[in-house]
């Protein structure tokens, strides 16, 4: 495999314009064609260079072409009008990245780039961002209604502490500061202490112990083809150390997606790296499944499982449809509508066919590919898949993301044998085809009524270049163009009701990489949701929101420190220092080749509420190993007696970023677990209950065995330099 993605790097090499984060040779192409050109043509070509040189990271040269442009050019300097205003547009960007370059990448500290934007994370080197805030300004004297310039004028004047006081009245965003009155802590970015703010792209993270230590490890990918992988060990002492190397998996480049589970029920966890998305056919790249060696390194073995295939593609999902213990593999491939005309054009796409898979497992190592064999025929651009079950069957259902489309539902129907198994698509049936523009998707239990619910979250491909202003309306009060994302509650009969605005979540967010856990350890589960689009102007905070009591959520973005305004991709909540709450780890970086950007670890700060929790680490015997798929329900009791029932499905979280496969509870005010039930994934179906588990505890739980409590302290964060 290794050699294959080399050679694939080799041809990108050759002809570098179908990807868009091969800038600097794109650059050197477009260097070479400006030479036969003149004139008007020539000018218009520059401004184009300037741009590309910009994506590629190399701003002062995008800045010495756009002022030479503007000298040439606009005859009365400063006067912005509809003819000049993209060289302006173009020359303020340049400036706000150079001061994040030179600041935030360059110089990074923990706080760099995050909202609200105080202490460390001020720039120092400040002229680069000054020079924008004058530029900006001087854009707004002629268009005071560009609500896009006006938030990055508002974000410029934060990152050199002169936030709000230095806006003027009629530009000021007044809504970026954290409320006052909020009891929410903020979480602080450790991964530089920790050696985990990894500088890269976009890329994929699973976080999971990989060699069997009981201590939860990181594995991280990054979108650009020679990018390798990174494999971080827990060291049992609170900190990291970089294993990549003897791993075996620093030549196994490139990836923006990682879904892992142990596939061959050997009792170690597997990976697969997905490759290719968004490049149309010039994506036709191989996945890579790495199977487990169980002491921390990792064998590719696609071609001889059966799952060499080639597609672009960035989502996929483990589950056992058929319920025989052995996990399958579903398979989300990118085909081009007609949302995606501008990526065929621009990457050589030519309309070939890059159907979905669903990979059923042989029990032997190999899969084999029948997704048209069980009714599902799906060929479009795919962006979010996930199992799970609306109807409490016991059989896993399907939902796919689609951009551009209305989604898809496949609920499975079963059968006796995979020759008469079926899914029959019921999107329509079931309310849940919306939004038409979607990107993450999963199921979860949010309000804790035993049936599995549907958060799908929107990407608005209409708005690609337009994040920043729409963000700017919404923080203002105005209303969006953009779609809104939609919550869906199960209601038990096969379909849902949509609760988007009832629950407080009809918002903009431009959602990629995301993800859920339970932040307070309240019983009720939140999310994180990376945000951003490839245009370097799509500074937006990433976003958090905190689940109340089933009922609605409540944005603590800036209240916890979440709001970074870098391109937010792969996500997962994790329990890394096993004190019992959850942390969140979080994959930065865009898809141009200077759109790179530190890796962060929020840290969950001890002591600001006094909740219970308890971890449950699954082991299924008949049912697959990993237990993916299996149903919990706690009914836990207070200090008055008053019970609650909270549930959860094991499994790896949203479509995009992967936690582990332990379920890390929050128990509220719990004082004691009065019962847990378990329904494993098989057949037939079996349901186990224990019961006056203690809080506060780790339990390990073979099926048809009793809970086995586990004796697994907690390990600080090592965060001395």
């Amino acid at each position: 495999m290794a050699s294959e993605l080399s050679k694939i790097y080799q041809e990108a090499l050759q002809d570098p314009m179908p990807y868009f984060h091969f800038n600097t040779k794109r650059a050197e192409v477009m260097q070479e064609q400006l030479q036969k050109l003149s004139g008007n043509e020539a000018l218009v070509y520059r401004y184009f260079l300037a741009r590309e040189f910009l994506w590629a990271g190399q701003t002062e040269k995008a800045i010495s072409i756009l002022e030479n442009l503007i000298d040439e050019t606009v005859r009365t300097p400063g006067i912005i009008d509809q003819n000049n205003r993209p060289l302006y547009d173009e020359l303020a960007l340049a400036y706000l990245r150079l001061g994040e370059q030179q600041n935030c990448i360059l110089h990074h500290r923990a706080g760099s780039c995050i909202m609200p934007i105080t202490g460390d994370g001020w720039q120092t080197l400040q002229d680069g961002t000054r020079k924008a805030i004058d530029l900006y300004q001087n854009i707004l004297r002629s268009y005071p209604d560009d609500y896009g310039s006006r938030w990055l004028l508002n974000v410029a004047n934060m990152s050199i502490g002169e936030y709000p006081e230095a806006v003027p009245v009629k530009y000021l965003i007044k809504e970026l500061s954290p409320q006052s009155k909020s009891m929410f802590p903020r979480f602080s970015n450790v991964a530089v202490k920790l050696g985990l703010a990894v500088n890269g792209l976009s890329g994929g993270l699973s976080i999971e112990d990989y060699n069997g230590d009981h201590h939860l490890d990181i594995l991280i990918t990054s979108y650009g083809l020679p990018d390798s992988s990174h494999y971080f060990q827990a060291d049992g002492q609170g900190g990291y150390v970089d294993r990549t190397s003897e791993a075996g998996i620093k030549d196994l480049v490139s990836g923006l997606n990682l879904v892992h589970a142990d596939y061959d029920n050997d009792d170690d966890v597997d990976v697969l790296i997905l490759r290719g998305a968004w490049h149309a056919d010039a994506g036709d790249h191989p996945n890579s499944l790495l199977r487990n060696n169980g002491d921390g390194t990792f064998e590719d073995v696609t071609f001889e499982s059966g799952l060499i295939s080639y597609h672009p593609t960035q989502t996929a999902s483990w589950g056992d449809f058929n319920l025989d213990g052995n996990l399958d593999l579903f398979i989300g491939n990118e085909s081009i509508n007609q949302w995606q005309d501008v990526l065929a054009k621009n990457r050589q796409g030519t309309g070939k066919s890059h159907p979905s898979e669903l990979f059923l497992n042989n029990g032997d190592g190999t899969f084999t590919n029948v997704a048209e064999r069980v009714g599902i025929h799906l060929e479009t651009f795919v962006k979010g898949v996930v199992w799970g079950d609306i109807n409490n069957d016991g059989l896993p259902d399907l939902y796919v993301s689609i951009m551009g489309e209305p989604n898809k539902l496949y609920v499975n129907r079963g059968g006796i044998t995979i020759e008469d198994w079926q899914f029959e698509e019921k999107a329509k049936e079931a309310g849940v085809e919306l939004p038409f523009f979607s990107f993450p998707t999963w199921f979860w239990d949010f309000d804790n009524d035993g049936w599995e619910d549907l958060l799908v979250l929107s990407y608005d491909f209409r708005h690609f270049t337009q994040l920043h202003t729409d963000i700017g309306r919404e923080y203002m009060g105005f209303p969006v163009e953009a779609e809104i994302s939609r919550l869906y509650r199960n209601n038990g009969d096969e379909t849902f009701t949509d609760m988007t605005v009832e629950a407080g979540l009809n918002k903009t967010m431009f959602s990629m990489g995301s993800n859920f856990g339970d932040l307070d350890n309240d019983g009720w589960l939140d999310f994180y949701v990376g945000t951003g689009a490839p245009d370097l102007r799509s500074i937006v905070p990433n976003r958090m929101f905190s689940n109340v009591e089933g009922k609605r959520f409540e944005e603590v973005t800036l209240e916890g420190g979440f709001g970074h305004i870098q391109k937010g991709h792969a996500v997962a909540f994790a329990d890394l220092d096993r004190d019992g709450d959850q942390d969140i780890y979080a994959v930065m970086g865009g898809a141009v080749e200077g759109d790179v950007f530190p890796n962060v670890l929020f840290e969950n700060p001890d002591g600001w509420n006094d909740n219970s929790w308890i971890t449950l680490e699954f082991v299924g015997s008949k049912a697959n190993r990993s237990a993916i798929g299996t149903r919990i329900e706690l009914t836990v009791e207070d200090k008055h007696g008053i019970p609650r029932k909270i549930t959860r499905t094991v499994g790896t979280g949203g479509s995009f970023g992967a936690g582990s496969l332990q379920q890390e509870i929050g128990l509220g005010q719990a004082q004691v677990v009065k019962e847990l039930k378990i329904k494993w994934p098989e057949l037939p179906p079996k349901t186990e209950t224990h019961s006056d588990l203690l809080p506060n505890r780790y339990y390990l739980i073979v099926e048809d065995k009793p809970p086995q409590e586990q004796n697994r302290p907690a390990i600080p964060f090592h965060l001395e330099k």
